[in-house]
């Protein structure tokens, strides 16, 4: 035999073998069975964040510039894989890279929307099992009866139907329980990548990395999801419409734990299913305004916004009290945000803005944003081309260079980095806004459009600042509302009550400005309501008289936002990129 030979197969070298095969292999066995796969799921992550890193670093290149979209394509697909193979809170960070990619290629949006299908489910043992620690009784000491398969599946927790012991039907939420193990490893590792891909591509990545873990954490918590639901509902109290028109079941906190939830049972159909709605005959335009006005509510008024009001979430059933009416049923509250009082006003005043073509005040407030690009922050506020030298309107200019894939992408990034200036500035509350808009927007355009949903909401931020009539004028008190502290609006606030009365003449001039001001404001509205209708009408001939697939108004803003993309940036968008 070969002294080479030998050695390798010496006693001392298999031993050596031996010893750390049966390391290897217990701690695989720990991990799978006691650890809930969290290093393995990590390990993965790791690999394919390596992977991903120095696909980029040596073939994002201008020489290998006819192989980018394939590059993308393949990053797309290694995500995917990650996500789905480790499952968890994976598919929700997953599912937020596909519903905020606009400032990625459009292949990780489609490639990821399979995230969106239904999740994996644990066994009826092991939910008997969280049920019996949790609550501290057999399951049937607490229901009559409960469905042995879960009515629903998602991410990091599956929902049964059953029955409590006075007869009260309810939806039982529990959570997996891997979750509560892997959450930190999860997170870790998402901290790590985004730190790892700002420093590989030089770009603010992280400065919203603790703001989303955060929320992400409370959203595992049913403890707070149960609070979350009834802040929501009081705070739907307090507006005369809102009240009748959307409900809240009720959660039981006797029977509710951080890992399992009690909610009273309601049935409905999906806010977007127009078969079942028209079986109900209820009319889809109302129920997409009030879908539009629900969370138009909690972003300009409340300030309490539920962040994942995807079609699952909103149920309609006809109303209790008059069928001939709708009424929504939201739930889900696990993912919830809540804007600071300065932003909020902030917010209200950047959208009335734009529909006054204020520029000094929309500078003034992206500059306080740390954004350096106003006109993109429109764009991405309405979901739209935006013109801030002319009121708001949909024609898109067509005048697009070519530029090839490396040059596109380098302009985006130099872009991106010109429009973030100040990534510290930047209110973290526009992540969860974006994101909730986006699946309105996606809600509004499966029903056909049925809802001026700009227009719908431009109202309520109006609503949102008050009844000052200082807002319709040049005074408006933007030192009071730019500022973030509390004790500079406490201080403005107390200033503006010692002020002396007006003058004859300066109250007559501030009487005409905010006249003048307030009829520019609907003048726009009257505009885009004029795109709006006329979209409409050319969507139904084409549906009714050409037999055409058309989804309306939110498909011509689509539209026109590509071109703009094109026109401005060299950017081609193939397909439903806004789509949540």
């Amino acid at each position: 035999m070969p002294p080479l030979l030998q050695r390798i197969l010496s006693r001392r070298t298999l031993r050596t073998v031996t010893v750390l095969s049966a390391t290897v292999t217990g701690l695989y066995l720990v991990d799978t069975h006691k650890n809930a796969k969290a290093f393995q799921r990590t390990a993965r992550t790791a690999w394919n964040g390596i992977l991903v890193g120095y696909d980029y670093k040596f073939n994002f290149t201008p020489g290998k510039a006819n192989q980018i979209n394939e590059l993308h394509q393949r990053v797309a697909d290694r995500i995917l894989h990650v996500c789905q193979t480790n499952g968890g809170l994976y598919i929700k960070l997953g599912q937020g890279i596909a519903t905020n990619s606009s400032v990625l290629p459009p292949c990780y949006l489609t490639t990821l929307r399979a995230l969106y299908d239904d999740a994996s489910s644990v066994d009826y043992s092991i939910v008997e099992k969280i049920i019996q620690k949790e609550l501290g009784k057999e399951i049937h000491e607490v229901f009559s009866s409960f469905s042995r398969e879960p009515v629903a599946a998602a991410s990091i927790a599956q929902v049964h139907k059953a029955t409590l012991l006075d007869g009260t039907e309810v939806a039982v939420k529990v959570q997996k329980p891997e979750i509560q193990v892997q959450i930190e490893w999860d997170l870790i590792a998402y901290r790590l990548l985004i730190k790892a891909y700002e420093y590989i591509f030089d770009l603010p990545m992280s400065f919203a990395v603790d703001y989303t873990i955060r929320h992400l954490r409370e959203e595992t918590d049913f403890i707070n999801e149960a609070k979350n639901s009834e802040l929501c509902n009081e705070y739907l109290q307090t507006d005369p419409q809102l009240r009748h028109q959307v409900y809240v079941p009720k959660i039981f906190k006797d029977c509710s734990t951080k890992q399992v939830m009690v909610a009273e049972w309601v049935d409905g159909c999906r806010a977007t299913d127009k078969a079942a709605l028209k079986e109900m005959n209820l009319s889809t335009k109302k129920v997409m305004e009030s879908v539009v006005d629900v969370f138009a509510h909690q972003i300009f008024i409340s300030g309490f916004v539920h962040c994942d009001p995807h079609p699952g979430n909103i149920l309609v059933r006809k109303h209790p009290s008059d069928p001939r009416k709708h009424q929504l049923l939201l739930l889900d509250h696990g993912l919830y945000m809540r804007e600071s009082e300065a932003f909020r006003k902030q917010y209200c005043l950047f959208w009335k803005s734009l529909f006054l073509l204020d520029k000094t005040t929309i500078q003034e407030i992206c500059t306080l944003w740390g954004v350096g690009d106003s006109q993109m922050l429109a764009n991405a506020t309405l979901l739209k081309p935006y013109n801030a030298n002319r009121s708001p309107s949909i024609t898109p200019t067509t005048n697009t260079s070519v530029l090839d894939a490396y040059e596109i992408q380098m302009k985006l990034k130099t872009t991106l980095k010109d429009f973030l200036i100040n990534s510290e500035l930047l209110p973290k509350e526009l992540i969860f806004i974006g994101r909730n808009m986006t699946i309105v927007r996606a809600n509004n355009k499966t029903l056909g459009s049925p809802v001026n949903r700009i227009n719908r909401m431009a109202r309520w931020a109006v609503v949102g600042l008050g009844h000052d009539p200082n807002f319709w004028t040049s005074n408006i008190p933007t030192d009071h509302l730019l500022s973030s502290s509390s004790s500079s609006s406490s201080k403005h606030t107390s200033t503006l009550t010692r002020q002396q009365p007006l003058s004859f003449w300066r109250w007559v001039s501030m009487s005409l400005q905010t006249s003048f001001n307030y009829w520019i404001f609907e003048a726009a509205l009257a505009l885009m309501s004029a795109a709006y209708h006329f979209a409409q009408a050319k969507s139904y001939f084409e549906k009714v008289v050409l037999g055409r697939k058309s989804d309306g108004f939110e498909a011509v803003l689509d539209d026109a936002l590509k071109q703009r993309l094109e026109a401005e940036y060299g950017i081609k968008v193939e397909g439903d990129l806004f789509d949540a």
